[in-house]
């Protein structure tokens, strides 16, 4: 069963060797080191990717009306969507953004890696968490 859950924590230690590619608002992508990446919006930024749907599909992606962020947010399943509507009447949540970026690394074994958080969340005091399903085996991208 897939469970979606928050990454928390500080900043990384080390975060050579990461970069985060994310969609400008000219459409265009942008990638840039990590270390570089804190100061920027991500919690406005559009979907990396689509959200896919075609007939005999097994889940269903849509768009859910976010009245913490007056815009439609995606997701991919429903149970993303029972978790953005959670996150969505969160108090401490004032921005949703749905796959905001891809974060690319390469492993230890030499091969590169990527991921895209299902979500990306600002708090009222500042506070930026992912959310991801589990099972990815992401770090924290709180701060």
């Amino acid at each position: 069963m897939a469970v979606l859950r928050s990454v928390k924590g500080g900043a990384p230690d080390r975060v050579d060797g990461f970069e985060l590619a994310y969609v400008t608002r000219d459409g265009e992508q942008a990638r840039v080191a990590l270390a570089e990446a804190w100061s920027l919006r991500l919690d406005r930024a559009e979907p990396v990717r689509r959200f896919a749907s075609y007939r005999g599909h097994r889940h269903l992606p849509g768009r859910w009306w976010s009245a913490t962020d007056q815009r439609h947010v995606g997701y991919e399943s429903w149970l993303e969507r029972d978790h953005l509507a959670a996150f969505d009447f969160d108090p401490e949540v004032v921005a949703i953004a749905s796959q905001p970026f891809w974060l690319f690394w390469t492993s230890e074994a030499g091969k590169t890696r990527s991921h895209a958080p299902d979500y990306f969340l600002r708090r009222g005091a500042g506070s930026r968490e992912c959310a991801t399903r589990a099972g990815y085996g992401a770090g924290s991208c709180s701060r």
